[in-house]
C-alpha cells in the first residue's frame, strides 16, 4: 500500500513539473513571439526604406545621364548601389519567411500534444532565428544609410 501511495504522489509531481515546464515554455514562446512582432516591423521599415532608394537610385541614376559630363564611376557605382539593394531586397524576403513561420508555429507549439523536449529545440531555433534576423536588418540599415550618403554626394540637384 505504502508502494502505490508512493508511486501515485511521485506520479502527480511529475506531472505538475511537466505541466510547469510546458506552461514555462509558453510563456517563453510568446516572448519569442514579441520579439519577433518587432523585428517584422523593423523589417517592414527597412522593406519601405530599400524601395525607397531603389526608386532614387533609377532617379539620380537618369539624370547623371542626362547630364554631359557626368563621370562614369558615378554610374558605376549607382550600378553597384542598384546591384546591392536587389541583394538586399532577396534578403528581405527570406528574413519576411523566417518572420512568418514563427506565427504559423503558434497553433502547433500551444498544443499540448509537442513533446517538452521539441518545445525547447523549436524556441532554441527561433531564437537563433531572431538573432540572425536582428544581425541581418542591422547590416541592411547600414548599407542603406551608406548607399543614400553617397547617393546624396553624387546628386547634381543636392549640390546646387
Amino acid at each position: 500500500m505504502k508502494k502505490l501511495l508512493f508511486l501515485t504522489a511521485f506520479s502527480v509531481l511529475l506531472l505538475t513539473g511537466c505541466d510547469d515546464t510546458r506552461k514555462n515554455l509558453h510563456e517563453k514562446y510568446l516572448e519569442f513571439v514579441m520579439h519577433t512582432d518587432s523585428l517584422e516591423v523593423v523589417h517592414d521599415a527597412m522593406t519601405v526604406h530599400n524601395e525607397a532608394l531603389k526608386s532614387d537610385t533609377r532617379t539620380l541614376k537618369q539624370r547623371l545621364q542626362d547630364l554631359e559630363d557626368t563621370d562614369s564611376l558615378a554610374l558605376l557605382d549607382l550600378a553597384k548601389h542598384q546591384a546591392l539593394l536587389k541583394e538586399q531586397n532577396q534578403m528581405l524576403a527570406k528574413l519576411k519567411e523566417i518572420i512568418n513561420s514563427h506565427g504559423e508555429m503558434k497553433a502547433y507549439f500551444m498544443s499540448d500534444s509537442i513533446s517538452i523536449e521539441t518545445m525547447e529545440a523549436r524556441l532554441l531555433e527561433m531564437e537563433a532565428n531572431n538573432e540572425d534576423i536582428a544581425s541581418r536588418l542591422s547590416e541592411i540599415k547600414a548599407e542603406l544609410v551608406k548607399i543614400e550618403d553617397q547617393q546624396d554626394s553624387m546628386n547634381p540637384l543636392k549640390s546646387e
